[in-house]
C-alpha cells in the first residue's frame, strides 16, 4: 500500500489534483490518499485535514490580513506529512504554500510538484532554489524543463491535465440568443474587484443587444456572494453548477472571463472572449516590477500575441470592456479568428496528443 499526501490550494489545483488520483488510484488501487484538498479531491478518496478554501488568497495586500492562520496552516501541514509518513508528498501549483511547507518536512519520501513556478516571468533565482526542494517537477508548458533542468532537476513535460480527454468542440451556437458566459472568480477578493466591472460592462450592453442572456458558473467558496450580486444584472441570467458547464458551454456564443484555467475551457468549446483581472494596487506594483512577460493569459503567452484581448488592472473598467466585448459580438471575423488561433495554442499544449498527462504525470510520480 502506497500513501500519497497531496496539497492544492485553490479550485483550478483540486480540478487537476482529482485527475492525478484517479490515475494514481488505477496504478495502486490500494493506495492512500490524504492532504489539503477540495471537493473534486475529496470525491476521489481524499482526506483533507483542513478546508482549501482555506489557502485561497491571492496577491501580497490580500494574503497580509490571513497571514497568521496561513502560517499556522503550514506548520499544521508540515507536522501532520512528518507524522504520517508518507511515500510521497505532491503539491499542486500554490507555490507560496507549497514551497514553504517542503522546507519544514523530514526526508524518506519523494517529492513532487506539479505546474512549474513561471520562473521565465519573474524571480529566475527560484528556479535554483526549488531544484534543492524537489525530486520532480511536472511541467504543462513545453519550453519550462531547461529552466529546472540546468539545476539538477528532474523536469518532464506532461501537457495540461485540462485538455485531456477533450476534442476542439464544433457545437454550433444559437443565433437567434446571445448567451454570455461570465466567471468572476474562485477567492471572494476576486469577485469583489472584478465582478461589478462585468456587470456594468453587461447592463451597458443591454440596451444593444434585447437577445443578451447571461449564465454565471457557481463555485461553493463564492456561491452566496456571487448571487447576491448578480442582482444588479438588467439582463436575463442564470447560474450553472460545475458539472453542468459542458452542457452548457455548448449554447454559450462569448465569454467574459478572469484571467486563468477557466479560459481553457472556453477555448476548448469555441467560446470567442474577453478576459479581464485587477488586483489590489499595492499588488499589482510589486508584480509589475517584477514581472517580465507581456500577457496574462496562457494561450497568449505561448503564440507570444494578444489572440483574446486582455483588459487587466486600469482597464478592467465596465466600460473598455463593454467596448471590447461589442467589438467582439459585431465582428464575426474576429470571433473566428480568435477560435482558429486558439485551436493552435491548444495543440501546442498538448491537445489532440495520445497521451493522457494526468497518466504521464502518475507514472513519472511512481517510477
Amino acid at each position: 500500500m502506497k500513501k500519497f499526501f497531496i496539497i492544492a490550494g485553490e479550485a483550478s489545483g483540486d480540478l487537476l489534483g482529482s485527475k492525478l488520483i484517479r490515475e494514481l488510484k488505477l496504478l495502486q488501487p490500494s493506495s492512500v490518499f490524504l492532504g489539503v484538498g477540495g471537493k473534486l479531491m475529496k470525491e476521489q478518496g481524499l482526506v483533507s485535514i483542513f478546508p482549501m478554501e482555506d489557502l485561497s488568497v491571492m496577491g501580497f495586500a490580500e494574503v497580509l490580513p490571513h497571514l497568521p492562520k496561513l502560517l499556522r496552516r503550514i506548520k499544521q501541514t508540515a507536522e501532520t506529512i512528518n507524522q504520517e509518513k508518507p511515500d510521497y508528498v505532491i503539491t499542486i501549483d500554490s507555490p507560496d504554500f507549497s514551497f514553504r511547507v517542503i522546507k519544514k518536512v523530514e526526508g524518506g519520501f519523494k517529492k513532487v510538484h506539479l505546474i512549474a513556478p513561471s520562473v521565465w516571468a519573474y524571480r529566475p533565482g527560484r528556479a535554483k532554489k526549488i531544484s534543492k526542494l524537489y525530486d520532480l517537477l511536472l511541467c504543462i508548458l513545453p519550453f519550462e524543463p531547461p529552466y529546472f533542468e540546468k539545476y539538477g532537476l528532474k523536469t518532464i513535460f506532461i501537457g495540461h491535465p485540462l485538455l485531456e480527454d477533450r476534442s476542439f468542440e464544433q457545437e454550433s451556437k444559437s443565433k437567434d440568443e446571445l448567451l454570455i458566459a461570465l466567471t468572476p472568480g474562485s477567492r471572494t477578493s476576486e469577485v469583489k474587484k472584478i465582478f461589478p466591472e462585468f456587470i456594468g460592462a453587461i447592463n451597458s450592453l443591454a440596451p444593444k443587444f434585447p437577445n443578451l442572456k447571461v449564465v454565471i458558473p457557481l463555485i461553493d467558496k463564492t456561491r452566496d456572494l456571487v448571487v447576491e450580486m448578480s442582482k444588479s444584472l438588467q439582463v436575463s441570467y442564470f447560474f450553472c453548477e460545475q458539472s453542468e458547464k459542458k452542457s452548457v458551454f455548448s449554447k454559450v456564443n462569448f465569454a467574459l472571463a478572469k484571467s486563468g484555467t477557466n479560459t481553457l475551457e472556453f477555448s476548448l468549446n469555441r467560446i470567442p472572449m474577453i478576459v479581464a483581472y485587477k488586483v489590489n494596487w499595492i499588488s499589482y506594483f510589486l508584480i509589475k516590477m517584477m514581472i517580465k512577460i507581456r500577457f496574462g493569459n496562457l494561450l497568449n503567452l505561448i503564440l507570444n500575441r494578444e489572440i483574446i484581448p486582455e483588459m487587466m488592472q486600469k482597464n478592467c473598467q465596465s466600460k473598455k470592456i463593454s467596448a471590447a466585448l461589442e467589438k467582439l459580438i459585431s465582428q464575426p471575423n474576429l470571433a473566428q479568428k480568435q477560435i482558429e488561433e486558439t485551436a493552435t495554442a491548444l495543440k501546442i499544449l498538448g491537445l489532440g496528443s495520445l497521451d493522457n498527462p494526468s497518466r504521464k504525470a502518475a507514472k513519472e510520480i511512481l517510477g
